[in-house]
């Protein structure tokens, strides 16, 4: 393996886990997950690597996203019994990823139905050798029957659970962050979750292996902005939780970038040349300190768009 590919992916790792609110920690302990209410019986919680969100009803819960890894998802069904002694029924996975779908077979084995889209069930299926890239994790689990998806869908699935209509769509664009993205829509409470579509305050990780692209991505946020209004509580796949103007504001970063990295693609320019005219310049300040940096991002942008343009 590339060893400055595997130090990006492990920096990348570290720099995604320091995201969730810190919380109160001992000195060798992990940070507590915690619940934060975000709307009436929907909540988000703290500590975790990817955004988690659950609805919470006299039924039991419908949870979004299981955790980067089993112990994660114990700690999250534990910050649950704090608010309801029902059990996670529903759990539905906006997209393959480790750090989203590592906790599913602790909720599995609890009896919970895992909810997928159909590619996201063969991704995931085919993770526990291939992971999303050199230096990340594969996905964890023992039983498939327990950690796969056994209900999946291709275009919508409508749920009605907790007195919520939650909307489940696939991207009419098909391949955005990936080709199985799911956003989640709580109709009712006007929330959102866009899985790793959004991240919030950023530069996205784009799964390039598996379709993922910014045209697509672009593309499906577009979909969910015409979807909602000024109201709508936004929660992203990583980062804070926040509303239509901020997700307008990343579409618009990430179409600027886009554009120019196609210009230069079209004009001939190689991979290092792109790097060299620096397409994001504009944005690092507030897009680029966190998790990826300016010359990652844009290999991302690149590799995705020459990908689509051979298609």
């Amino acid at each position: 393996m590339n060893p400055s590919v595997r130090c990006f992916a492990l920096r990348s790792l570290f720099a995604l886990a320091a995201l969730a609110p810190a919380g109160s920690r001992a000195a060798d302990a992990p940070p507590a997950v915690e619940p934060v209410a975000v709307a009436a019986h929907i909540y988000t919680f703290t500590s975790t690597m990817s955004v988690s969100a659950a609805l919470v009803g006299d039924e039991g819960v419908l949870l979004i996203d299981s955790g980067d890894k089993p112990e994660v998802a114990a700690s999250v069904q534990t910050a649950l019994a704090k608010l309801t002694a029902k059990p996670v029924r529903l759990l539905v996975n906006t997209h393959w990823h480790f750090d989203h779908v590592n906790g599913n077979e602790t909720f599995g084995a609890l009896g919970s139905t895992i909810i997928g889209h159909d590619r996201m069930r063969e991704r995931m299926a085919a993770g526990k050798t291939t992971a999303v890239g050199p230096g990340f994790p594969t996905i964890a689990f023992e039983r498939e029957a327990l950690a796969l998806p056994s209900v999946t869908f291709d275009r919508e699935l409508t749920l009605h659970f907790a007195g919520e209509e939650v909307l489940l769509v696939h991207p009419a664009v098909g391949q955005a962050h990936t080709d199985g993205d799911v956003v989640v829509y709580f109709k009712h409470a006007n929330v959102v979750h866009l899985g790793d579509l959004y991240f919030q305050g950023l530069y996205p990780y784009i799964d390039v292996g598996s379709g993922g692209w910014t045209g697509g991505i672009i593309a499906a946020c577009r979909e969910v902005l015409a979807r909602i209004d000024d109201k709508t509580i936004v929660i992203p796949g990583h980062g804070p939780v926040s509303h239509k103007a901020q997700l307008e504001a990343y579409v618009a970063m990430l179409s600027d970038i886009s554009g120019k990295v196609t210009a230069l693609i079209k004009a001939g320019k190689t991979l290092d040349e792109v790097k060299a005219a620096k397409p994001t310049a504009a944005y690092d300040e507030g897009w680029g300190k966190v998790f990826l940096k300016p010359d990652q991002f844009t290999e991302l942008v690149y590799n995705g768009i020459v990908a689509h343009s051979r298609k």
